[in-house]
């Protein structure tokens, strides 16, 4: 899979983390509908960690676990992703829904290890889906050669490989559930 161009500007934090000054879709926004709630008519704060005794967010996670990596603009917008998901089913799902982040860095969409841009991923969803959780161990690595199949969903079969062998010669890509997006747009300010 060739890698795409990566348009976004790297700002090194203090922290070691990575951001883009403003987050662009290639292509526009694609709003289908929504409402405006007037600024007066909002709660004065909501918190989806506990609604009525309900948690509807995805679990923490650690982008340079097992190594360095600058995913952060992956690792959010796939939390986000799935934290909308929990909150439209309502949690009628008996497990959470989580939306795999490594498959993103493996599709190059939006960038990589390197740091990237927030809005492809939910460009990247709208247009091709993206697999849930379980689909790719996070290995916070850059391919250097991506096949789209194989990289987005696989298994693998014993024996485990050697240290130092990655095994994908045991593996195959296996059919897998994608979460799609049907609209996306930025938003700024309460307003």
């Amino acid at each position: 899979m060739p890698q795409p161009e990566y348009s976004g500007q790297e700002e090194p934090l203090a922290d070691g983390a990575c951001r883009v000054e403003k987050a662009e879709f290639t292509n526009g926004e694609r709003i289908v509908s929504h409402t405006f709630t007037p600024v007066e008519d909002l709660p004065e704060n909501v918190d989806w960690r506990n609604v009525d005794g309900r948690n509807y967010l995805s679990w923490n996670k650690n982008q340079h676990i097992p190594q360095y990596c600058g995913s952060c603009w992956a690792e959010g917008t796939t939390s986000a992703l799935a934290d909308r998901f929990n909150i439209m089913d309502n949690l009628e799902n008996p497990t959470p829904v989580a939306i795999n982040a490594q498959a993103i860095v493996n599709a190059y969409a939006g960038g990589s290890c390197n740091g990237g841009n927030p809005a492809k991923v939910y460009e990247y969803a709208f247009n091709n889906g993206i697999p849930g959780g379980s689909c790719m161990q996070y290995i916070a690595y850059n391919l250097q050669t991506a096949d789209a199949d194989i990289d987005m969903c696989r298994d693998c079969s014993p024996p485990p490989p050697a240290e130092g062998e990655s095994g994908i010669e045991n593996c195959y890509a296996v059919p897998h559930r994608k979460y799609y997006v049907n609209e996306y747009y930025s938003v700024k300010g309460a307003d």
